[in-house]
């Protein structure tokens, strides 16, 4: 990790240099509110394609910051563990560098320390589920993430190319027995080219090429004993061949493509419509003692998106926007069988499809906003209809989940005077289960029994949050702006309360 430790401080570096030049011809509640502009995030899609980066902002902008969070959780799944604490480092910037010429980047360090994990050793796990390595004992990780990615834009006459390199690398790690030790590795490399067909109207493709890579590995120093270590395949079921081993080790080599179209007026505070296709296939490979690794599992995810949004102004201070989303990911997993021919050789005899995730997702946000010269307010209700299917063959298991989700979020923001502003963020969302199928059969085995109707049981429960966020930013005469905030929330999961909490300070420029 040294080497990413030394490009992740060299990229906070060159963030810091981006933006050099104070905007002084703004004042610090414009700055503010166009550097956190909601319609922004309300419409993060759009900016999937690099080459509509031109219109992310009107300005250039840096932050810096530096925060801490924790949550403890009483309702939990526990291959996701009861809660996690720890530090946060994060810069972003924005920069217009001539007006045909755009950069951006980001980077970020987190040092966490989840809570108590059980039945899943792995990270990324709703990635790779259900071909996830298990035990009944798991327990306390400890994670590092390192975060990185640049992006360029160029306009020429009515073309305009962009293209965006992102990097993610996590190592976590555990000093007791089971004493686990994951790396992973996730780069995505983004291009997009738009054309403008008339006047403000433009049509653009853009794509995405990506590669993923987990490594695991289990030891055991204990001579009193150790856990049982599963190969799981889906629904509590597991490779009986795999599981077991003394030193299992376990690796995820994914590749993953994306392509898209998307029209858009006005570079997209008109209107856009936008719509992408990707699949992408995840093999794990196992190996217990010996050098030979050997295909257990193939996972591909064939994903659809299709989004589009419609803005109008009244009067300079009034803004409206809805948007519909539709969102479509299937996961069907192949498993492969083998004749053992002696303890140290093993022959591949069939792959067959045993597993397969539907989830459907389709959403409304409604977008208003009001606007004076010294205070914004801006509120986006939000209603989704979600339906979940797994199963999985040999044997035959299953379970069905359908929801519906509605919620409001508020964005305040008030210039308290030249020099302050406040900015007030509380939410509120509703998950409501409306159908709930179990159709779970026994493995035989109690304590994976449990977990798994433990997890259908967490699966087909309402969840109530609420949440709100507070930052105050100032400047001081001749240093940039300084920020302080907080951030609270509850979850309501069966009588049960799941608590989060954090604080950030840091600079903008």
């Amino acid at each position: 990790m040294l080497n990413t430790k030394t490009s992740f401080y060299f990229l906070l570096i060159s963030l810091g240099s981006l933006s050099v030049k104070a905007q002084d011809s703004l004042s610090l509640f414009k700055t503010i509110n166009n550097q956190y502009n909601v319609e922004r995030n309300f419409k993060a899609q759009y900016y999937y394609n690099p080459a509509s980066m031109s219109g992310y902002s009107s300005s250039s902008f840096s932050e810096f910051g530096v925060g801490y969070q924790g949550s403890n959780e009483n309702m939990y799944r526990q291959q996701l563990g009861n809660g996690d604490k720890g530090l946060t480092i994060k810069a972003t910037s924005f920069k217009k560098l001539k007006p045909n010429r755009f950069v951006w980047g980001n980077a970020s360090y987190q040092n966490i320390k989840t809570g108590v994990i059980r039945w899943n050793e792995n990270l990324d796990y709703d990635r790779i589920a259900p071909y996830a390595a298990a035990d009944s004992v798991g327990g306390k990780l400890n994670v590092e993430r390192y975060q990185f990615a640049g992006g360029y834009l160029q306009k020429m006459n009515r073309w305009t190319v962009a293209g965006q390199v992102s990097y993610l690398a996590q190592l976590g790690y555990r000093s007791r027995d089971p004493r686990l030790r994951s790396t992973t590795s996730d780069l995505r490399i983004n291009a997009g080219v738009n054309y403008k067909v008339f006047r403000e109207y433009e049509v653009g493709i853009f794509g995405e090429f990506s590669k993923y890579t987990q490594n695991n590995s289990l030891t055991f120093q204990s001579a009193l004993g150790r856990p049982y270590v599963y190969q799981m395949v889906g629904l509590g079921y597991s490779n009986n061949l795999f599981n077991g081993g003394t030193t299992p080790s376990s690796t995820f080599e994914e590749f993953g493509v994306k392509g898209g179209l998307q029209i858009s007026g006005k570079g997209g505070n008109d209107f856009y419509l936008q719509a992408s296709i990707g699949r992408a296939n995840n093999i794990k490979s196992y190996k217990n003692t010996g050098n030979t690794f050997y295909d257990t599992s193939d996972l591909a995810d064939e994903n659809f998106q299709f989004e589009g949004a419609k803005f109008f102004d009244f009067n300079e201070k009034h803004r409206i926007g809805l948007l519909a989303n539709f969102t479509s990911s299937v996961k069907t997993g192949s498993e492969y069988g083998y004749s053992v021919n002696s303890v140290a050789s093993m022959t591949q005899i069939f792959k067959r499809k045993a597993f397969r995730r539907e989830n459907y997702i389709t959403a409304v946000k409604g977008f208003y906003q009001y606007q004076q010269d010294h205070f914004s307010i801006t509120a986006t209700p939000f209603y989704g209809y979600e339906e979940i299917k797994e199963r999985r063959l040999y044997p035959n298991a299953g379970q069905k989940f359908v929801y519906s989700y509605f919620g409001l979020n508020v964005d305040y923001k008030q210039q308290i005077n030249e020099n302050q502003v406040l900015t007030f963020q509380p939410y509120f969302s509703k998950r409501a289960v409306n159908k709930s199928i179990n159709a779970l059969t026994a493995t035989g085995n109690v304590s994976v029994d449990e977990w798994i109707l433990q997890d259908n049981n967490f699966q087909a429960s309402d969840i109530t949050t609420f949440g709100t966020s507070l930052r105050y930013d100032f400047k001081l005469e001749k240093l940039p702006a300084f920020f302080v905030s907080a951030q609270y929330q509850s979850q309501k999961i069966q009588k049960k309360n799941n608590n989060f909490a954090g604080a950030s300070i840091g600079i903008t420029f």
